[in-house]
């Protein structure tokens, strides 16, 4: 049964007791799981890690914090698949696209939630040499509660938060689940039917940068001028410029009967970024 999942780990050591920086030899201690599909969280030892690289085999996606640097590669010697081959959001990637740094776990939560980790890292490796699992697993499972509501806020605000390393101020962080990703193909055929009739569309779309306090999901009537993927282009009724948008942050698209023309002296790529 393909589940969706949030993942975390807690390994047995750190860098600095292994060889070189290997993941795949800090060893597993506890694995926290969150299913959708069944409404529950769930921790796996070391010896139940078998049962679940089978669930993750066949998951339609994962989602985590750092799980493609870190966490997957911790698990890839108990998985008999290759890693590269399991659907994966990873949000560290996500805020690393849009700010161009990483930042912490700690971070996103403070800034987006109001509350941050229960603990650290340092406290499960320790946990672990004194046998403490019980303690290691509430932690863990705290993890993946953070990673599972920040994910759910993303997908419903189209936005993070994080803590600035400079100043006081949060910094906003758009984003895009890529669950919608499934409709691109509907929402293009929309976009390029309404495109050849010269129909207006109103598009609720995710903004990549936005201004302070402004809200990354908005809905635009937009002329559409051109498509090309993955990129379309055309008159923002609400910017009121011409402006380029990603095809791929669309959110949901109607056609209306509104017409328009394309300017004559129209010249494609000359818009800025919505």
């Amino acid at each position: 049964m393909a589940e969706k999942l949030v993942l975390d780990l807690e390994t047995q050591r750190d860098f600095n007791e292994v060889e070189g920086r290997k993941p795949e030899l800090l060893g597993v201690s506890v694995v926290g799981v969150y299913s959708y599909d069944t409404d529950r969280y769930e921790a796996f030892l070391e010896a139940d890690l078998p049962k679940l690289a089978e669930r993750l085999k066949q998951c339609e996606l994962l989602i985590g914090f750092n799980t493609r640097r870190f966490d997957l590669p911790v698990l890839q010697p108990h998985l008999p698949f290759d890693i590269e081959t399991l659907p994966q959001l990873d949000l560290m990637e996500e805020v690393v696209k849009h700010l161009g740094h990483r930042v912490s776990l700690e971070s996103l939560a403070q800034a987006t939630l109001g509350r941050g980790k229960a603990g650290s890292g340092l406290d499960a490796l320790r946990w672990f040499k004194e046998g403490r699992f019980d303690l290691i697993t509430k932690y863990c499972l705290e993890d993946v509660k953070l990673t599972k509501e920040l994910y759910e806020y993303g997908k419903q605000h189209g936005r993070l938060f994080a803590t600035s390393r400079f100043s006081a101020e949060k910094l906003q962080i758009a984003v895009f689940w890529p669950e919608r990703k499934q409709d691109l193909g509907v929402m293009t055929k929309m976009l390029m039917e309404a495109w050849g009739k010269r129909l207006q569309v109103e598009i609720e779309y995710l903004s990549q940068s936005v201004a302070s306090g402004e809200s990354a999901r908005r809905t635009r009537r937009v002329d559409v001028y051109s498509v090309r993927e993955p990129y379309f282009e055309g008159y923002c009724h609400f910017r009121k410029d011409v402006r380029q948008f990603r095809l791929d942050r669309i959110v949901d698209i109607k056609p209306t009967w509104q017409r328009y023309s394309i300017p004559a002296d129209y010249v494609p790529a000359a818009g800025h970024d919505a």
